[in-house]
Formats: C-alpha cells, sequence, structure tokens
C-alpha cells in the first residue's frame, strides 16, 4: 500500500509538471469544451425549431417529438465523439511528452487522426451504452433509478478506463479493447483508483476555493463594496474554468501514465530525467514501449 500512493503521488505530481512545462497540453480539453458546447448550442437551436409545432397537437407533436429525439441521439453521439477524439488526442501527445519527444499540439491531433476509425466506432460503443444505462435508469421511479444510472456509469467508467488507450496502440477492435481495457484496470487496480483520488482531491480544492470566493464577492457586493465584489467573482469564475481545463487534461496524462505502467511496470518520474537528455528523443512513429 505505501508503494501505491507513492506512485499515485508520482504520478499525478508528473501530470502537473508536464502541464507547466508545455501548456499546448490545454489546447485539446479547450477544443473539446468549446466544440461540445457549440454542439449543444446548435441542439437548442433546433429544438427552438420544433417547439413551435407542439402548440398544433395531433400529430404535428408526436413528429416533432419524434425529431426531437433523433436530434437529441445525434447531438449525444456528435458530443461523445468529441470527448473521445480530443481525449485520444491528448494521451497521443502526453505519451509522446512521456517518452521523451517535445510534441505540439499538432502532433497529438495527428495521432488520434491516424486512429480516427477506430475512435468513431468505440465513441459509438459508449455513446450507445451510456445512453442504454441511462434508459433503464428512466424506467425505475425513484432511488432505483437513481442507483441505477450512477452505478451502471461508474462501472462503465472504469472497466473503459484504459478502452481510449488500447484503442490507440493495440492492434484489437473497439468490442476487444473493451476487455482488454478492463483486464488492465484490475491489473492496476490500487494505484488507478489512488491516482485519480488525489487528482480529485487536488482539483476538489481548487474548486472549493473558486466557491469560497465567489461567495465572498457576492456577499462585498451586496454589502456595497462592487467593484471589489465583481473582481472576487470573475477571478472565481476564472478559477473554476482554468481547474477544469487543468483537471481534463491532468487526467488525460494520468490516463496516458497508467497505461503505459499496466503494459511495462515503469513508473514514469522515474524515467523523465533521462528522457529529457538531448539525443534520447524518439522518432514520431515509434510504438509505446
Amino acid at each position: 500500500m505505501p508503494g501505491t500512493f507513492s506512485d499515485s503521488w508520482k504520478l499525478t505530481k508528473t501530470s502537473f509538471r508536464l502541464i507547466a512545462e508545455d501548456r499546448a497540453l490545454l489546447v485539446f480539453p479547450v477544443v473539446a469544451g468549446l466544440s461540445i458546447l457549440g454542439v449543444f448550442a446548435l441542439f437548442l437551436l433546433g429544438a427552438l425549431v420544433l417547439l413551435p409545432g407542439v402548440e398544433n397537437g395531433g400529430n404535428a407533436v408526436q413528429v416533432d417529438y419524434f425529431l426531437g429525439f433523433l436530434l437529441f441521439v445525434a447531438v449525444y453521439f456528435i458530443a461523445t465523439f468529441i470527448s473521445v477524439y480530443c481525449t485520444a488526442a491528448l494521451i497521443g501527445a502526453a505519451t509522446l511528452k512521456l517518452n521523451g519527444q517535445q510534441p505540439t499540439a499538432a502532433d497529438g491531433w495527428r495521432v488520434a487522426r491516424a486512429r480516427l476509425s477506430r475512435l468513431l466506432a468505440w465513441a459509438i460503443i459508449t455513446a450507445t451504452v451510456g445512453l442504454l444505462i441511462q434508459l433503464i435508469a428512466s424506467r425505475v421511479r425513484g432511488i432505483g433509478g437513481m442507483l441505477i444510472a450512477g452505478v451502471g456509469g461508474a462501472s462503465w467508467s472504469l472497466i473503459t478506463y484504459f478502452a481510449i488507450p488500447v484503442v490507440m496502440y493495440e492492434d484489437q477492435s473497439a468490442w476487444a479493447s473493451l476487455k482488454r481495457s478492463g483486464h488492465l484496470f484490475l491489473t492496476t487496480f490500487g494505484r488507478s483508483l489512488v491516482t485519480n483520488l488525489v487528482l480529485g482531491l487536488i482539483l476538489g480544492a481548487g474548486i472549493v476555493g473558486a466557491v469560497l470566493l465567489g461567495v465572498a464577492g457576492l456577499l462585498l457586493w451586496a454589502g456595497g463594496s462592487v467593484a471589489l465584489g465583481v473582481i472576487l467573482v470573475v477571478v472565481a469564475v476564472t478559477l473554476v474554468v482554468l481547474v477544469a481545463l487543468i483537471g481534463a487534461a491532468a487526467e488525460g496524462i494520468v490516463r496516458a501514465a497508467l497505461y503505459r505502467y499496466a503494459t511495462t511496470g515503469k513508473i514514469d518520474p522515474d524515467l523523465l530525467p533521462a528522457a529529457y537528455r538531448p539525443g534520447m528523443a524518439r522518432p514520431f512513429n515509434a510504438p509505446l514501449p
């Protein structure tokens, strides 16, 4: 257990260290967030177009609800693919970084683009399972439905934790990657769980700090100190955005590092000093060790 906590802390520090050294790693969650927001904005516009037909009654209502459902499913699948693709690009760039290279954001996108068909297949699978979990949960009222949604979603997240790096770096189909991902997670259960817990606690502390700043700002604003209150609120909102971006980037790096540990047994912080020595960089297309 001490070794597990020690390794988890090393992996967590590595994720923040790489972000500090290469801010390009933040590009991927930024693109993902803005793209998903854009997709949902289009969904809302489409819903507004369909809503007037509801007043007509009869068949018009059924048609509009059906079209609305199709629109929702399409948006859900597109948003899932965006998330999968951007996560793959982040993991690709992080893996190159851990291999001793100095990748640009374009390198990460290139790694993901090379596995586009597999990532698309995986996005379809994970989106379908997510919809099924929500559909089943919606059929059960009260706490039971909430438990099904929570437990089902959490279980799927754990089983598929390594699915994206497996899809990217191993010659397996999307379905076979699911089995492989579950096996890798079980073999690294302690370190995977503790690392993500440590990362979550650090990011949670940042969110709590931002909320406290925001509350203080609102109180000052209500008390008449408008300028100072506005400043604190703006700082709080900015901090929340930064924590969300850094958290998403750090989670992707941790996943890449844990996958490397699961397949090689090596903790990346022990490799980084050698990796950054001149002449140690590997060619772009070198396979993951």
